[in-house]
């Protein structure tokens, strides 16, 4: 019966911990479209179909542009430039 108990905690405890670990990753890992972090602006373009997109990026103190991004995460600068990014329903 003890031994139960012990592998119950055990299971227990590495489920925990796998569960730690998962809330640890990086923000930008289940964001899709635009996000900041750690003082940088990014895109994330969440599909499955492999599709290129053309995103608007609305640029600080400065002439805007559209950009056309591939599936994952695109780095789009300093956020201190970049104010925002947003799909124009465009492909490219």
């Amino acid at each position: 019966m003890r031994t139960r108990r012990i592998a119950s905690t055990l299971a227990s405890l590495a489920l925990l911990g796998g569960a730690t670990v998962a809330t640890a990753a990086p923000a930008h890992a289940a964001a899709c479209g635009y996000f900041v972090s750690y003082g940088n602006s990014y895109y994330n373009h969440c599909t499955h179909d492999g599709s290129i997109i053309d995103i608007h990026i609305d640029v600080v103190l400065g002439w805007d542009k559209n950009r056309c991004v591939s599936p994952g995460v695109t780095y789009l600068g300093p956020a201190t430039k970049i104010r925002n990014a947003w799909y124009t329903g465009k492909l490219c």
